[in-house]
């Protein structure tokens, strides 16, 4: 392990100037406004370790990476019965926004990593806290990720305002989810905490520590504490296998080979069972909404680090 820092300090400096052929997601304006050069790299390892590179104080909003998090507290808290019998598990080869597969599927979002899939899982999480649904999912997140009460997370208020207020297409899915009965509650409500999620800031460490949790079957090893079942942490690698990089997943399986999932800020999280947690941020995307440096890096990761299980 004394290697790692090295690893991780060439990785950044090679893989941080990969970013040919993408840019900022730009359909959020606050996001749009990102850094295109910055880069941060993570791993921590089941002692609790946490080893980072590049610009590592840099905080993100988690975007779609927040949907790994909502899905373990949800099965957590709601049940796997419960949270499947409204999201399917299969993987989606249209962009994660897509209305088409709605349309194709009975109304019922093919997994809970696409954004039809999360507002309906945001929905059930709302149903059940009601007032309390945001500080009792960002208490989690905060177990999840290892932060203290001193050092909580918050919602960068100016991406979440950005979000809510050009989110056409993510208010076509909910109405569509509504008109088709898959949604029963208030549309701008379930949308307003999927903005919130979507908006939390974090960074490459944070999420290198929640992918060691669900690594390890549940266990933080920043917190010594366990924060999911194991039978969760199955479910949630199984899913972030075949789904977590939306139309791109199987690519990404071939070339990296470990379960992982982005959010269009540019971050990417990896979760190598028995092994470690990754996380990597780099703002340029491709066309899938995936970071094209973060990916570069992890692919040479997982060759170096032999991550395959092979």
């Amino acid at each position: 392990m004394e290697n790692i820092q090295d690893l991780l300090d060439r990785t950044a400096a090679f893989s941080r100037t990969k970013t040919e052929g993408g840019a900022p997601a730009s359909y959020i304006p606050e996001l749009a406004r990102a850094d295109p050069a910055l880069f941060s790299l993570s791993m921590t390892n089941f002692d609790g370790e946490t080893y980072s590179s590049g610009d590592s104080d840099s905080l993100f909003s988690m975007q779609s990476i927040s949907k790994v998090a909502a899905l373990c507290f949800a099965i957590e808290t709601l049940g796997r019965e419960r949270v499947f019998s409204k999201i399917g598990m299969e993987p989606c080869s249209e962009a994660f926004n897509s209305i088409m597969k709605l349309e194709m599927t009975s109304s019922i979002p093919l997994n809970p990593f696409i954004n039809a899939g999360a507002i309906v899982l945001v929905e059930m999480l709302n149903e059940r806290f009601q007032a309390l649904a945001i500080a009792e999912i960002m208490d989690f997140f905060s177990r999840l990720l290892g932060r203290q009460s001193r050092n909580a997370l918050h919602i960068n208020e100016g991406i979440y305002r950005s979000e809510k207020r050009t989110a056409d297409r993510n208010r076509a899915l909910a109405y569509f989810l509504h008109n088709a009965g898959t949604l029963s509650g208030d549309v701008e409500e379930t949308l307003d905490l999927y903005f919130k999620l979507c908006s939390i800031e974090v960074n490459t460490a944070d999420l290198s520590v929640m992918g060691a949790t669900i690594a390890s079957g549940g266990r933080n090893p920043a917190s010594g504490t366990t924060i999911m079942s194991l039978d969760t942490a199955y479910i949630v690698l199984g899913l972030m296998n075949v789904c977590g990089l939306y139309d791109q997943s199987a690519e990404f399986a071939v070339e990296v080979g470990v379960p992982a999932k982005s959010g269009v800020s540019g971050g990417i999280l990896c979760a190598v069972p028995g092994r470690m947690g990754l996380a990597v941020f780099s703002p340029p995307l491709n066309n899938s909404g995936n970071s094209v440096a973060g990916i570069r890096a992890l692919a040479d990761l997982s060759r170096e680090l032999k991550l395959r299980g092979i």
